[in-house]
């Protein structure tokens, strides 16, 4: 699979209807392409883990995709089809993983992959959909970087990843570091080094790095590092010290991140801000950082985020004719403090915006109706950040069901694909996704937080911004 199409010109000469190429050319959609579409079902599929150590992520995930799923086929569907998921778990092995996945497209014959899970499985099956099969597969939970692609072509238009990429964050994090910190735009880097480790994490996020760097013809201090718990990094660490870095990148995920702040601090890196990934967004972890004095007032830490719940609009009280909220609503009442949530007011729950609670009651909706009013999951599942997960993924494939429904279209693969790529999907509690001309970047709207010391918690910085908009704010002495 390509990650980057930039020499695609040169590696394709077209002469009439013929190829002339070094190597295979991608298989090309002829329009005619569906499979899993009855007269009154939509069949769609994924393989996840729904058991093992990773069932606490695939069980949550897979509830709030069929939330979604719940909601729109009790609105009638597509023109009266009702959408249904078939699922088989893999348990976050790769050969189960593209076994399964080859049972749902080649047996089952589903229309889609829906929420394809995890980083094994999303590797292992992705020449065959890209290559082989053409199936859409919309929404990847993971950010590996076999699933960039800059200007995907026939069947590589299949994969439509959401949550962030390793690359693609990579850029985002070498904008931030370099934007203004007028309006809190970025960190305003003078020498900005980047200390990443060798795995598909870090090589992910570094590659990302260098894209965006040679865009800006930026130099760039860069050292490396194993991601092995244990490593040594003090040779690194100081290396960025010399060069004289006031913005460190640390491309990782999050226990060699951990250890490389340790090393940070043994190793005396002051008057330094640090830049980090999502997945390293943990306050309670970040917490323990600064209790130890990995994280100090001249050693920030900063991280993106691609959600935001937040909003101190509304607060949320719905009444008796609100079933589900008032469920909702009295679960906080009796738990809210004891989690860490928002304080609680007379008159509701204040700290969420509308798009969460629209989420929170649809999954909580969707368990109460499988598993009672004694269920002992349905609060829980409304705030776990899988479940919302599984939610994103549900309303980003009905959104392309609903768009070759408006067209008055027939379902096909290729329909569900132009419909996608026509116009920019908005994502729940988060920005926008832009599939348009083949662009399979995942999503590009990042925010910035900042670890508070005084609250302990992490705090919006920058709100949900695109690349684009970040590069704006790069000072005009630093894009060469």
């Amino acid at each position: 699979m390509k990650k980057r199409n930039l020499l695609k010109a040169g590696l394709f000469a077209m002469v009439g209807a013929t190829i002339v190429a070094c190597g295979p050319t991608v298989p090309q959609y002829d329009g005619t392409e569906v499979q899993g579409v009855t007269e009154d079902k939509i069949y769609i599929g994924n393989t996840a883990a729904t058991s093992g150590d990773f069932a606490a992520v695939g069980v949550p995930f897979n509830l709030g995709l069929n939330a979604v799923l719940k909601i729109y086929n009790e609105k009638g569907g597509f023109n009266g089809k009702t959408v249904e998921l078939k699922h088989y778990d893999d348990g976050f092995n790769a050969e189960t993983g593209l076994a399964n996945t080859k049972k749902l497209v080649e047996e089952d014959e589903v229309f889609a992959l829906v929420g394809h899970f995890g980083t094994p499985t999303v590797g292992a099956t992705l020449d065959y959909i890209t290559a082989e099969k053409g199936i859409p597969m919309v929404y990847a939970a993971t950010g590996i970087s076999g699933l960039y692609n800059e200007d995907a072509e026939g069947y590589e238009k299949a994969v439509m990843p959401a949550q962030p990429i390793y690359n693609t964050e990579g850029r985002i994090l070498l904008a931030r570091a370099l934007a203004t910190v007028e309006g809190n735009k970025g960190l305003g880097a003078s020498k900005v080094g980047v200390i990443s480790t060798i795995d598909e994490a870090g090589e992910g996020i570094l590659a990302g790095i260098q894209r965006q760097a040679e865009e800006l013809k930026v130099d760039i201090k860069y050292v490396t590092t194993q991601a092995t718990t244990g490593t040594d990094h003090s040779a690194a660490v100081a290396a960025l010290k010399t060069a004289g870095c006031d913005v460190v990148i640390i491309a990782a995920n999050q226990a060699p991140f951990q250890e490389i702040m340790s090393y940070m601090r043994d190793g005396g890196v002051d008057n330094v801000k640090v830049i980090t990934s999502y997945v390293s967004a943990n306050a309670a972890e970040l917490t323990k950082l600064a209790l130890d004095g990995r994280i100090t007032a001249t050693r920030e830490v900063y991280t993106t985020a691609w959600l935001d719940i937040n909003s101190n609009a509304i607060n949320y009280a719905p009444d008796a004719s609100n079933p589900i909220g008032a469920y909702l609503w009295a679960g906080y009442q009796i738990l809210g403090t004891s989690l860490g949530l928002p304080d609680l007011y007379a008159n509701g729950v204040a700290g969420f915006s509308q798009e969460y609670w629209d989420a929170a009651e649809a999954i909580t909706a969707y368990d109460l109706s499988i598993n009672g009013m004694a269920s002992q999951t349905a609060f829980a599942m409304s705030y776990n950040s899988y479940a919302l997960a599984g939610y994103i993924a549900g309303t980003m494939f009905v959104e392309g069901l609903e768009r070759v429904d408006e067209a008055g279209q027939e379902l096909t693969w290729l329909n569900y694909i132009n419909a996608m790529e026509s116009a920019p999907v908005d994502i729940p509690m988060g920005g926008a996704i832009n599939l348009t001309n083949g662009n399979r970047v995942g999503i590009e709207d990042l925010s910035l937080s900042k670890y508070d010391m005084a609250t302990a918690q992490l705090s919006v910085y920058s709100p949900l911004t695109s690349l684009t908009d970040i590069m704006v704010a790069v000072p005009a002495d630093k894009k060469k």
